[in-house]
């Protein structure tokens, strides 16, 4: 059995350009390249976060690597899909370069804790680029790893705890606020026509047509009339996908779990709490909002399908 080849020995890359400055990062961790796709904004302050995309029915944190040297980040661009252990992170570029196999790899100990970077390649025909891969996922908000949460006085409109905070779509059901993890969405439907299904009890009373598959649409507020269009949030489960019906969609919100949660609440598809990673004010309690999951929705319609079910 051949042995292991030394860290530091050069591996394949893709060269790109971003801001006037040359990165790569390891071809192996390449899944897609995406021609400006549309961004959104994150929803909160992030030195390395510039934007969210939609890709494949799933929200991607995005980051501007001209960031890693203090520049303000710019949602424009190309979107390089990265693969790695901790998630799929999406790094916006200029120009794609193409396959190169660097001279020399070296460590980069001069860029700040937490900048997603940390060597350098030497690559002929570019010189230095610097190198985004695996070990620099973590210092993504949304695929950071998580831990428990803390909270600090800070002022108003500043970071309660970002720690373990990851990124969640709000959305209102009825007048509640609720959050879904961005690992939970499947897709957001807007302006979809539902289908009405025979015989079906509460709380599905439709289904909704999401890619050519016929999905069931759970509706956690009985509606006074059913309406010809509306909106959905469909998140996963182990059952296969479950869209909601919302009436609002808001922005993305870097949320914390809350540690101290029960383990069971009375109310339908919630799967526990999380609290805002910011704060609304300086003297004010982070915000907190019900999580609902798909696999909390279907733990609760098998239940409301025995006898003395859930109602």
């Amino acid at each position: 059995m051949s042995a292991d080849p030394p860290r530091d020995t050069p591996v394949a890359v893709l060269a790109f350009e971003r801001r006037g400055q040359f990165f790569c990062c390891p071809t192996a961790a390449v899944l897609e390249i995406l021609e400006e796709p549309e961004l959104s904004d994150p929803g909160y302050a992030s030195p390395m976060v510039a934007a969210v995309l939609l890709h494949a029915g799933r929200f991607v944190t995005t980051v501007d690597p001209a960031s890693i040297f203090g520049h303000p980040g710019e949602r424009r661009g190309d979107a390089l899909l990265l693969q790695g252990g901790k998630g799929i992170v999406a790094v916006l570029v200029d120009k794609v370069i193409g396959f190169r196999t660097p001279s020399a790899l070296s460590p980069a100990p001069w860029i700040p804790q937490g900048r997603i970077c940390r060597s350098a390649a030497m690559i002929e025909g570019i010189g230095r680029a610097f190198v985004l891969a695996e070990e620099g996922l973590g210092d993504i908000p949304a695929v950071a790893p998580p831990v428990a949460p803390r909270r600090d006085d800070d002022e108003a409109g500043t970071v309660a705890s970002d720690v373990g905070a990851t990124t969640h779509l709000v959305f209102t059901i009825a007048g509640r606020t609720f959050a879904a993890s961005y690992g939970d969405v499947v897709r957001i439907l807007y302006r979809q026509r539902l289908f009405r299904v025979p015989g079906a009890v509460p709380p599905i009373h439709h289904a909704v047509e999401v890619i050519g598959a016929i999905v069931p649409v759970l509706d956690l507020a009985e509606p006074t009339a059913t309406p010809e269009v509306a909106d959905f949030v469909v998140l996963s489960s182990s059952a296969g996908s479950l869209a909601l019906r919302v009436d609002t969609i808001e922005r993305p919100l870097p949320l914390v779990r809350d540690v101290t949660e029960p383990g069971w609440f009375p109310a339908f598809g919630i799967d526990g709490i999380a609290r805002a990673a910011i704060l609304e004010s300086a003297a004010g309690s982070p915000r907190v909002y019900s999580v609902i999951t798909g696999e909390a929705l279907l733990r609760d319609l098998c239940h409301a399908a025995t006898p003395g079910g859930f109602p």
